[in-house]
């Protein structure tokens, strides 16, 4: 990293010369930023169509028009090619194809229409990256000059950041001098350093890239991870070296790993398998084993026989049962729960998993560039078309809300607002399970206004509150602060207090609870116990509270229900006025 810092002063004026276009777009980026954070206000103070456009492009404009550009240009450098016309062509597209979806977005209704367009957005994004790492190495026919450059692209990335760190804290305190100096709390000066970043970061990386030639022509070498410290004591002196690898990470992997197998075949023999857990254990060992391989990657491609090699090798069988594990547990869970985009989405990823698994365990050495094939083609079936996680999960909450609503004998639709409550209050009293089930796929459709929700329930009501098993509820009642000690009572405490759910008891349509009060000269406490009938709160009618030995005159009190996700019922009350006490 240091030796990049060294080149800085002499590359950076090299990447004006090798990526003018991408720089350019660099400094656009920093513009557009800071036109819509600063000047897209000023120049449009009431918000229209155009200006609503205008900010969603310029949110997904630049920073891929840089991307693009800087993609084009290391593909054509690899082709040896100087032609202008890739350039204008792929530029020239992403604004047409931008300006589109930006068109889309702001025309469609709701978020329904609008999470389509954000998915295409995704895999845009993705494709670009894929293609700025493997594109200019698409005809290489092996992966050494892809290594290279993979590797060489993480230090820029180190050495860039590091400089973004370093210039952010210094603006940063500069920022803070200048407002200690003036008295004044104005933040313009970092709001404005924050958003040259987005320029100067990128220049940075792409000062830093080497020559595609240069990587072509590298020879893969295994990089020396043996640390020797040397040691001083009463004139004599000691040293001991260490591989890094082998010695710190590959143990620390083993306990690791052990830890995983133990947990997902306990899982497994349980039948108790805890979807995300699972998931992301498998994420983390497989971003381990890819780590180590890609250390190794110039032992692994040697033909002869090496400890390196066989340690590669030995740890892409450390991938199988976690990768099976957390595919059985995204299926169980489908199975239980029904389909949700995130599962939909993971469970591609995990048989693309199971893909990169097999033919990571082959013997023979797979070009990577076709598993990037196959992953390319799960992201976009998965997020783009009628296989994509909003159309398939669409599609089967509907057939299952339209095949719940004929179980319990509604054939007639949509449903008035008292079928619909009567629906789901039937459901939940027969099969909770189902209704939980029902009701999250119909509050998930409803927040994103879906038509074909509403061929089956009313459009207007209140969807996501009616299909609560608890419905939420937020009541209070305010009285008179003046208070007046009362006969026989010779002590009073001021009361703020909030009884949370495991305090408050409902019985007969009365809410119970008991306010403990703590004695100043002792450690007890003494509890009072009261309560509050349902008909004194459709009256709004709460002044006194009575019990023995105490009157607790309210000035203040609030009710508050609801449903959490688990469809568990959540309450709380607050109390606030006089306790009198005998």
């Amino acid at each position: 990293m240091f030796k990049l810092l060294k080149e800085y002063p002499t590359s950076i004026p090299a990447a004006f010369k090798r990526f003018p276009l991408a720089i350019a777009f660099a400094f656009l980026t920093s513009v557009a930023f800071i036109f819509c954070l600063d000047g897209l206000p000023k120049v449009f103070p009431t918000r229209t169509i155009f200006s609503q456009i205008l900010d969603i492009w310029l949110f997904i404009y630049p920073v891929a028009a840089m991307l693009i550009a800087f993609t084009t240009s290391l593909i054509q450098e690899s082709r040896k090619s100087t032609r202008k016309m890739p350039q204008i062509l792929t530029s020239v597209s992403w604004l047409v194809i931008s300006v589109i979806l930006s068109l889309c977005f702001i025309s469609a209704d709701n978020w329904g229409d609008k999470e389509p367009i954000v998915h295409i957005i995704i895999c845009i994004y993705s494709l670009i990256g894929i293609a700025l790492i493997y594109g200019p190495f698409w005809n290489q026919k092996n992966d050494n000059a892809l290594w290279a450059f993979g590797n060489k692209i993480i230090d820029s990335i180190y050495a860039s950041f590091f400089i973004v760190i370093l210039f952010c804290i210094a603006l940063s305190a500069f920022q803070a001098a200048i407002n200690a100096i003036s008295n004044n709390t104005d933040s313009s000066l970092a709001s404005f350093g924050f958003v040259i970043v987005f320029t100067l970061f990128p220049v940075l990386c792409m000062a830093s890239i080497p020559s595609i030639d240069k990587c072509t022509e590298e020879t893969p070498t295994l990089e020396n991870s043996v640390t020797t410290i040397k040691l001083k004591i009463k004139s004599r002196q000691f040293s001991f070296s260490f591989d890094s690898i082998k010695h710190i990470f590959l143990p620390l992997y083993t306990i690791f790993i052990v830890l995983v197998h133990i947990y997902d075949i306990t899982a497994l023999l349980q039948w108790n398998l805890p979807t995300k857990t699972t998931f992301f254990l498998t994420v983390s060992v497989l971003a381990c084993v890819l780590i180590i391989q890609n250390i190794y990657y110039p032992a692994i491609i040697q033909p002869e026989h090496s400890s390196e090699k066989t340690i590669a090798r030995v740890l892409s069988y450390t991938c199988i049962i976690p990768v099976v594990t957390s595919t059985i547990a995204i299926i169980q869970r489908i199975s239980e729960h029904s389909i949700t985009s995130s599962l939909y989405v993971a469970l591609g990823f995990c048989i693309f998993l199971c893909i990169f698994v097999i033919l990571n365990c082959i013997p023979k050495t797979v070009l990577s560039k076709y598993v990037i094939i196959i992953f390319c083609a799960i992201t976009t079936v998965s997020l783009i078309g009628p296989f994509s996680a909003t159309s398939i999960t669409r599609s089967v909450w509907l057939k299952n809300i339209e095949k719940t609503l004929v179980s319990e004998g509604y054939t007639a639709y949509p449903l008035s607002e008292k079928d619909t409550k009567k629906f789901f209050s039937d459901l939940w009293d027969k099969d909770g399970h189902t209704a939980s089930i029902v009701a999250d796929q119909v509050k998930a459709l409803h927040s994103r206004s879906i038509e074909k929700l509403y061929q089956y329930f009313p459009e207007n009501s209140d969807l996501a509150d009616i299909s609560k098993k608890y419905p939420t509820i937020n009541d209070s009642i305010r009285n008179n602060s003046i208070h007046t000690m009362p006969e026989n009572f010779s002590k009073f405490a001021f009361v703020v207090y909030t009884f949370k759910h495991e305090e408050l008891v409902t019985r007969n349509d009365t809410l119970f609870f008991s306010y403990p009060l703590k004695d100043t000269a002792s450690t007890r406490s003494k509890v009072f116990s009261f309560y509050t009938p349902k008909q004194s709160w459709l009256d709004k009618d709460i002044k006194v509270l009575e019990t023995e030995g105490a009157r607790f005159e309210v000035e203040d009190i609030r009710f508050r229900q609801w449903e959490n996700k688990k469809h568990q019922r959540e309450r709380d009350l607050r109390l606030v006025g006089i306790l009198f006490m005998e």
